[in-house]
């Protein structure tokens, strides 16, 4: 997968630009959309919810608690907010689509596996050299650097890393690299490390197809430009992945029925009301293929049904990491 490019032609660079300076004169109205990507197939769909109400099925499963994903900054608003508390908000909406909670694992239908969190937006190594510097860590002795790296390294083993222990790690790689590296070489580095941070973002949140379209296109894309934009700032995150529960204990094999990637931006730190609003934007959309990633704002008053307790599965599904 090849997402971003490394030559832009005017027209798609004025495209870019136009697009970043709206998105950036928006931002502070539009804080509350929604990125929403399912994936289901039709005939799953067609069989799910025909072509009235009455013709939906209802569906059991069970929640396993799937990958959650720290960020690299410290957001206590993420830490504190408990799986399960998550597990039952999204069986409110789940229930509007005829998904009800399975009494145990034996009789559900379904298996949803839940990854969340927030994404880690690389920053570049190049143009904090100077931030480093005037702070002194680049200017400290190698054995002095070596130091404070062991004492970064022991400190991100104990958990998510402070924004202190990255500024070390950035001091210990800006030494390192100032021995062996030109300008040039840097800057190539920090090209390929934010290259490798949009593919890798864009496949958690589900922009991967979209931009593969982008990149496709002479001039790229409105929607593409877009997507980029928001990449460029942290986003919550919720994954499911709907697999067929029974295939899954008779052969420990995982068959996946549907997905769903929801993502909003984290530049409040509120994660518990994130949740809500990507919930509510994309209650209609559990089971279903979208239009590739869908923007979407929340509905003011979402319906939602109480479909009693979330059954958690909590054993390791056996998944590929």
């Amino acid at each position: 997968m090849n997402c971003p490019r490394s030559r832009l032609s005017p027209s798609r660079s004025l495209l870019l630009l136009l697009a970043g300076c709206f998105l950036g004169a928006a931002a502070l109205r539009a804080d509350d959309r929604v990125t929403v990507r399912g994936k289901a197939s039709a005939g799953y769909m067609a069989w799910k919810f025909g072509f009235k109400d009455s013709d939906i099925k209802n569906e059991s499963y069970v929640f396993n608690q799937g990958r959650f994903y720290g960020g690299s900054n410290r957001d206590a608003g993420l830490e504190k907010a408990p799986f399960l508390d998550l597990a039952k908000s999204l069986a409110g909406d789940l229930a509007g689509q005829h998904y009800y909670p399975a009494t145990g694992l034996q009789k559900a239908n379904l298996l949803i596996v839940v990854d969340w969190g927030v994404t880690t937006v690389a920053s570049s190594t190049y143009a904090d050299m100077a931030v480093n510097n005037s702070l002194g860590v680049g200017n400290l002795d190698a054995g002095r650097q070596d130091t404070l790296h062991q004492m970064a390294t022991d400190e991100r083993a104990k958990g998510t890393p402070t924004p202190a222990v990255q500024m070390l790690d950035q001091g210990y790689e800006m030494r390192r690299l100032n021995g062996l590296a030109s300008d040039a070489e840097l800057q190539e580095l920090d090209q390929k490390s934010m290259n490798q941070s949009i593919v890798s973002n864009a496949a958690l949140v589900g922009f991967d197809d979209d931009l593969r379209a982008d990149d496709s296109s002479p001039f790229g894309t409105s929607k593409g430009a877009m997507l980029r934009a928001f990449m460029s700032d942290e986003r919550y995150f919720i994954v499911l992945n709907a697999y067929d529960c029974q295939a899954y204990l008779k052969t420990k094999q995982l068959k996946l029925v549907w997905s769903l990637r929801l993502s909003a931006r984290a530049l409040d730190g509120d994660f518990r009301g994130s949740v809500g609003r990507m919930i509510a934007a994309a209650r209609d959309d559990f089971g279903r293929q979208t239009d590739g990633v869908e923007i979407k704002r929340p509905a003011e008053k979402p319906a939602r049904i109480e479909p009693g307790a979330a059954e958690v599965f909590p054993q390791d599904t056996g998944r590929s990491k």
